[in-house]
């Protein structure tokens, strides 16, 4: 390995581990404590080293997100590669997206959350991929964006509250992962 691949090899790491922190401490404190000083802190560097990676709090978010994105691109397309019915993709994706989102908790928030970065094109590929099975599957061809917001609200909304509230009381002895599968093939069947 030659001197100049070594650095990069190197800048790379430092980059990760910057990353990485900056997932700690939102995992610990939440995505508003991040500060570049508190990633400095964490990776035991200084702030100026930080900003040779991001030029600032925002740009880092915004590779975080998109990474997030990235991820969840991936399983989406490998969802596609194994599916043979549009109903069947969609309630795959939509495990996808709880067990992304519990499995990756402060992550999720940060994709979902008003302060997000404008759509990169893993999340443009997600959301062609989304728009093409639903346009599969319904009649309603003019109302395909209302049933992927209706989609999109009902599996959001069910993430959140059990994130929110995991423990609710009259769903003591139900396993809300199974729940929201039943709901979302109620979802996908009652398309037209």
């Amino acid at each position: 390995m030659s001197h100049i691949e070594r650095r990069q090899k190197e800048k790379e790491e430092i980059k990760q581990k910057i990353l990485e922190a900056a997932k700690t401490i939102a995992c610990r404190e939440g995505w508003g404590a991040l500060t570049i000083r508190k990633i400095a802190d964490e990776i035991e560097y200084t702030p100026p080293i930080v900003y040779e990676y991001f030029e600032n709090k925002e740009d880092l978010i915004r590779e975080i997100v998109y990474s997030g994105f990235y991820m969840m691109n991936e399983k989406f397309l490998e969802a596609r590669n194994a599916a043979t019915d549009p109903k069947k993709l969609i309630e795959s994706v939509s495990i996808i997206f709880w067990d992304f989102a519990f499995g990756n908790k402060e992550l999720y928030r940060l994709m979902f959350s008003l302060e997000r970065p404008m759509p990169n094109d893993d999340m443009l590929e997600g959301i062609r991929l989304i728009e093409n099975t639903f346009l599969q599957l319904t009649e309603e061809k003019e109302s395909v964006k209302e049933i992927i917001f209706s989609w999109m609200c009902l599996m959001n909304g069910a993430i959140n509250v059990v994130m929110k509230f995991p423990n609710l009381p009259h769903h003591k002895d139900i396993n809300p992962r199974e729940l929201f599968g039943r709901m979302i093939h109620r979802f996908v069947e009652g398309l037209k």
